[in-house]
């Protein structure tokens, strides 16, 4: 046989199920979070370049514009 629920035993079912709620909220979030701090944590930064790498790769790109710069004036003619 069921009894009737009382009103303060339904405001107890509420409180439960909203501290339960709020719980698992809690618990989601510290997961999503932890989860990514390690995956940022874990990738390991590119390595260092040398200065004979970045003078290098500086003349390239130097000399790519100076390719460029003569390319567009013999295209268009100077521009003097």
């Amino acid at each position: 046989m069921t009894r009737p629920v009382g009103i303060l035993e339904k405001e107890a079912g509420m409180a439960k199920l909203i501290w339960v709620l709020s719980q698992g909220i809690i618990v989601v979030g510290m997961a999503i979070g932890s989860a990514s701090f390690f995956g940022c944590a874990s990738t390991t930064p590119p390595p260092e370049r040398s200065t004979s790498e970045i003078k290098r790769d500086a003349d390239r790109a130097f000399e790519k514009m100076k390719q460029e710069e003569r390319e567009y004036r013999g295209e268009g003619g100077t521009t003097r």
